[in-house]
């Protein structure tokens, strides 16, 4: 599990920090597979491609490759088309060599560069299940929370229908300045909210972090089904902390208390989400309903 990560690039600047978290959480030998949508409207010089993509009803199909680490899929956008094949050629060009400036910082690190067009929710859904990723890296470009979501659409999709771990990557998260080294899960005590611990049993063995499971709950049946999750596995490093109070004020202040790196949450689960809102961290979520 978490053996194969997805890193899904925008081209806006945060892709630089999620680069920089995926590499980390990738340690231990896993492949990190990366992602450009190419946009298949005109969009504003600067704009974050795969956040300005609207065209979910192409239906990708091959249409070319470069190379055994390269792949392009999709229809090109309208606007090109009747035009010369070379501009054609120009756009997966330049989407591909912004790829491989990325896999250049990636030394050792196994994985392809995958260029398609169309909507950037199915573009890495499609990825997700075409090589068979465990984990995705992305970013979030969403100024104010929805409801309870802090997150644009793209993520939105990509969480609730992968029902994959995704590591978002807020703009105005700076890279990371050391390996991944603790990790804080939190949960309400329930099986829903439990539900994420093989991922991060995973991914604790793999890179050698620690798990911090913070039970913020009231009833001792809820500290006793947390334990029996863990039991007596020896393969990571874990300890459980259990807190009362409010459930957004504990997850914060135990961040910041414990020096974690990420924090980690099931959407399933009783409590609610508005704490991510407020998190200063990259936030690793997982729908498993």
């Amino acid at each position: 599990m978490s053996n194969r990560i997805l890193l899904a690039l925008d081209g806006s600047p945060t892709d630089e920090a999620a680069l920089a978290q995926a590499r980390r959480i990738g340690v231990g030998g896993a492949e990190i597979h990366l992602l450009h949508a190419v946009p298949s409207r005109a969009v504003p010089v600067g704009a974050p491609l795969m956040g300005m993509v609207g065209a979910p009803e192409i239906h990708p199909v091959p249409v070319g490759a470069a190379g055994a680490e390269a792949h392009f899929e999709g229809s090109f956008p309208a606007s090109l088309r009747g035009h010369k094949r070379a501009g054609e050629s120009a756009m997966y060009d330049q989407a591909l060599r912004y790829l491989e400036d990325f896999r250049r910082r990636l030394p050792g690190v196994h994985g392809q560069e995958i260029v398609r067009t169309g909507d950037p929710a199915e573009a890495i859904l499609e990825a997700a299940l075409t090589f068979n990723i465990d984990l995705i890296v992305m970013s979030t470009h969403a100024r104010t929370a929805l409801g309870e979501w802090l997150f644009g659409s793209v993520s939105r999709t990509v969480l609730l229908r992968s029902k994959l771990p995704v590591l978002l990557v807020r703009r105005g998260i700076p890279p990371p300045s050391r390996e991944l080294r603790r990790v804080l899960v939190a949960s309400d005590g329930s099986e829903a909210s439990l539900s994420i611990l093989p991922t991060m049993k995973a991914l604790a063995a793999r890179t050698g972090a620690e798990i911090i499971l913070l039970l913020v709950a009231n009833r001792s049946a809820d500290v006793l089904v947390a334990a029996r999750r863990f039991g007596d596995d020896t393969s990571v490093a874990f300890r459980m902390v259990v807190a009362e109070g409010r459930w957004s004020k504990q997850i914060l202040l135990r961040a910041r208390m414990e020096d974690v790196d990420v924090i980690a949450q099931s959407l399933g689960g009783r409590k609610r989400r508005s704490w991510i809102s407020r998190a200063t961290l990259p936030v690793l979520l997982q729908d498993t309903a």
